[in-house]
This record gives C-alpha cells, sequence and structure tokens, in this order.
C-alpha cells in the first residue's frame, strides 16, 4: 500500500469517526426540548466548533495528499529521465562494443592474412636458398 493511500485511508477513517459524532450530536440536538435560545446556543456551539475543525483537517488532509501525490509525480519523472539517460548510455556502449567486436575480427583477418603471407615468403625463400646453395655446391 503506497502512502498515499494511507494517509488517504487514515483521513477517511478520521472523517468518518467525526462525521459519526456530528451525526449523534445533531441527533440530540432533534431530541432536546429547549426552552430558550441560551440552551440551543450552548449545544449548537460545539456542534458548530466540531464541524469546523473537521472542514479544517480535511482540508489539511487533501493538501498533505496533494504534496505526497506531487512528490511522487516529481520522483516519477526523475526516474523516467534517469531511465532514458541509462538507456541512452546503455545503447552507447552496446555500439562501442560492436565497434570493438568488428575490429577486433579485421584484426584477427589481418593476422590471419600476414601469417600466409610470411608462410608464402618463408617458403619462397627457403627455396630460392636451397637452389642457389645447390648451384653454388654443384660448381
Amino acid at each position: 500500500m503506497s502512502k498515499t493511500e494511507t494517509v488517504q485511508q487514515l483521513a477517511a477513517a478520521s472523517n468518518a469517526a467525526r462525521v459519526q459524532a456530528l451525526n449523534q450530536q445533531i441527533e440530540s440536538l432533534r431530541q432536546a426540548k429547549l426552552t430558550n435560545v441560551e440552551e440551543l446556543a450552548a449545544m449548537l456551539e460545539p456542534l458548530a466548533q466540531a464541524m469546523a475543525l473537521l472542514t479544517e483537517e480535511t482540508a489539511a488532509s487533501l493538501r498533505k495528499i496533494e504534496r505526497i501525490e506531487q512528490r511522487s509525480r516529481d520522483q516519477s519523472s526523475q526516474f523516467n529521465v534517469q531511465m532514458e539517460k541509462a538507456l541512452v548510455s546503455w545503447k552507447q556502449a552496446a555500439t562501442a562494443a560492436k565497434a570493438a567486436a568488428d575490429q577486433m575480427d579485421r584484426a584477427e583477418e589481418n593476422a590471419a592474412l600476414r601469417g600466409m603471407v610470411v608462410a608464402v615468403l618463408t617458403g619462397l625463400t627457403t627455396g630460392l636458398l636451397v637452389s642457389a646453395l645447390w648451384l653454388w655446391l654443384a660448381r
């Protein structure tokens, strides 16, 4: 459960309890047999204060939830930016690795070609030297 959901549930539970208490006060006000205005004012004052407090707490809870949601959106956008940067760097690394592999393939081909050239030249040189030595000895 996310922090926002937890705060929303706590606020809803708190509000439900306060609304229930307000309903009880309103019901007791309905059932009261008041004889004068002072008694009515005495019963209405705590009810009005409780309603005002409930309104303030609800507004504060909503502001807190909005702040949490804004932080979540900010973190989400930061995460997306970081993931995009990581993806770009991974693509660059993959491109560099491919280039290095291609370069190694070319180097391997060049080394094999050089090996063959050296073998052919060694054979020719050896053949020429042997032929020259035989001719020199044959004189």
